[in-house]
């Protein structure tokens, strides 16, 4: 009699570890949590800190797929190594599907019921700090209870959705470097300052007016030249140019200088490409020189004149 109930207890045991084994393919029966590994695309630099991820970078992952596995706008965030956790993550709930995935960055708490980000604007990208213009986004990723890592690399990986636009100013014919400055504020006109990021598609809308962005460059020497960036929405071009007004002391004058960027990606800053511009400041006026784009694969774009008013 004893013999037969240890034959019986081992008997349902692997009943119950062939029950476990059949419901998720690895012998666990419990929840499955989904993480995240997330590369940013390899040719396109990254506001200031290149093609890798800081510490604390928070990113919002969605389910996008139908079925039983669910998760909108699930915050996940990483030590900078590209590996994604979070506190409430999203958890597998049937063991045969594959779950499809799309994520964006940076995390935004307030988003509305279709993904939508109303209150996006354009910035300027400081020294040492995350530009909070910059949108990425990524798409294409699955993942299943089996096998619980989303991966965002390859195809997959993270993509810059708004344009960046440098501008390096150095001093030109006639122009003393070393007794040379910026004034005041250099001002972008023409351009579309607001608009709407959508967190589920990557789609970028601008609205409102155009205006005038200005930033501060006041005494800021040509030395060893001033390098200007910001980070814009896509957008076609006022009259297919971009101008731009500063101010420059040299030689024992403040003078005003103004100038046309043009664009050869159809007249229109293009998501996901860096517009370059080298100026030169002379003392008869500017010189717009090594214009360029770049996916964030250079193409010249040719020299401009600008004028001294």
């Amino acid at each position: 009699m004893k013999k037969f109930k240890i034959l019986y207890i081992a008997a349902v045991a692997l009943l119950f570890a062939a029950c476990a084994n059949e419901e998720d393919g690895i012998g666990n029966s419990g929840p499955v949590a989904a993480t995240v590994q997330a590369d940013i695309v390899k040719n396109v630099t990254r506001a200031t800190t290149g093609n890798t991820w800081s510490n604390n970078d928070a990113i919002g992952v969605n389910v996008t797929s139908t079925g039983y596995t669910i998760g909108r706008n699930v915050k996940y965030t990483t030590t900078g190594d590209g590996n994604f956790k979070s506190d409430n993550p999203i958890y597998f709930a049937d063991a045969t599907e594959t779950v499809n995935f799309n994520a964006y960055y940076p995390y935004q708490e307030n988003v509305d019921g279709n993904g939508i980000v109303d209150d996006w604007n354009m910035a300027e990208v400081k020294e040492g700090e995350p530009c909070p213009a910059d949108f990425l986004f990524a798409t294409g990723a699955t993942a299943t209870k089996s096998s619980p890592q989303v991966q965002f690399t390859g195809d997959n990986n993270f993509k810059h959705c708004m344009s960046m636009i440098r501008l390096t100013f150095k001093a030109g014919d006639g122009i003393n470097a070393e007794n040379a400055y910026l004034k005041n504020v250099l001002k972008l006109k023409g351009i579309y300052k607001t608009g709407s990021i959508n967190t589920l598609t990557g789609e970028v809308t601008v609205f409102g007016d155009r205006g005038i962005y200005e930033s501060d460059v006041d005494d800021k020497s040509l030395i060893n030249g001033v390098t200007c960036e910001f980070i814009v929405f896509p957008q076609p071009l006022d009259n297919n140019k971009m101008d731009i007004e500063l101010d420059a002391a040299a030689n024992g004058t403040i003078n005003t200088y103004t100038a046309s960027l043009a664009s050869s990606t159809n007249n229109e800053f293009k998501g996901g490409n860096l517009y370059t511009y080298t100026i030169r400041i002379c003392n008869t006026g500017v010189v717009i020189e090594n214009a360029g784009i770049t996916s964030w694969q250079p193409i010249d774009e040719g020299s401009l004149d600008t004028e001294q008013q």
